[in-house]
């Protein structure tokens, strides 16, 4: 059993290399969650909301020496006030972009209010900027710190509790999006209120999956003229792996505040 599930593992990242929101709903101010989480024993640093060119604002958490936001980047504009191009439907013009794009998950906008968007790589290292301002694309080194300081189970740790059948029970375990497919032994518990929502993914065919399955978050690092690289989670795994995705692919983006 154990060799299957590291089979699946690889055969997984095998094909996201060759293709390629938060559960707390209430407002959050800029504070110190004094009282240790019910579940998890551990307390929530909560960051100053920012605010997107779209005007969409954001919660954020601070995780060691980093404030992340908490949940997806649903902007539709760069930061400077430039449209950012929506292919839609047209294939074509999803699979042509290497200026900047982004996608509604099977181009519905409803699904950008319960996971965000998703956008090609182009956008996330467009010059006029895809994060508002001052705060930026995280690259290879933000993410690797934020894994190793989070540590073992990393995966269900920065994972939204939301799922079908979480063992959490209660508002938790829900069959409505935005939510985690089920699994019994690795689902979140949200310890640092990362909330990673699973939002899939567009190929760069301009196919969409995994929603409910997979989070799949772009990093501003190049792997290739043709890849940049990825850090991914999946329903029913506990870690979050390190891969590559064709760069005309569409990814998550959790922004990261820049260093003074």
């Amino acid at each position: 059993m154990k060799n299957l599930h590291y089979l699946l593992i690889v055969l997984l990242m095998g094909l996201l290399s060759f293709s390629c929101a938060s559960d707390r709903g209430q407002a959050l101010d800029e504070a110190v969650d004094a009282d240790a989480d019910a579940i998890t024993g551990q307390a929530v640093i909560i960051g100053t909301p920012v605010t997107d060119a779209d005007g969409n604002t954001y919660h954020t958490v601070i995780i060691g020496k980093q404030e992340w936001m908490a949940v997806n980047l649903k902007t539709t504009k760069y930061s400077n006030g430039e449209p950012i191009d929506y292919p839609g439907d047209n294939i074509a013009a999803w699979q042509e972009n290497t200026q900047g794009a982004f996608a509604w998950y099977d181009n519905d906008e409803s699904n950008g209010d319960l996971y965000g968007a998703l956008y090609n790589w182009y956008a996330v290292t467009n010059p006029n900027g895809l994060c508002p301002g001052g705060w930026r694309m995280p690259d290879q080194e933000d993410w690797q710190y934020l894994t190793e300081y989070v540590g073992d189970q990393m995966g269900n740790k920065l994972k939204s509790r939301r799922q079908v059948g979480s063992p959490l029970g209660g508002e938790y375990d829900t069959m409505e999006h935005p939510r985690w497919e089920t699994f019994s032994v690795n689902y979140g518990t949200d310890q640092y209120g990362f909330g990673a929502l699973p939002a899939g993914n567009r190929h760069a065919s301009g196919t969409y999956v995994t929603k409910g399955a997979n989070a799949l978050f772009w990093s501003s690092s190049e792997v290739s003229e043709e890849a940049g690289f990825g850090w991914y989670m999946y329903h029913g795994y506990y870690g979050v792996d390190r891969g590559y995705g064709d760069k005309r692919a569409g990814f998550s983006v959790r922004c990261i505040r820049a260093e003074n």
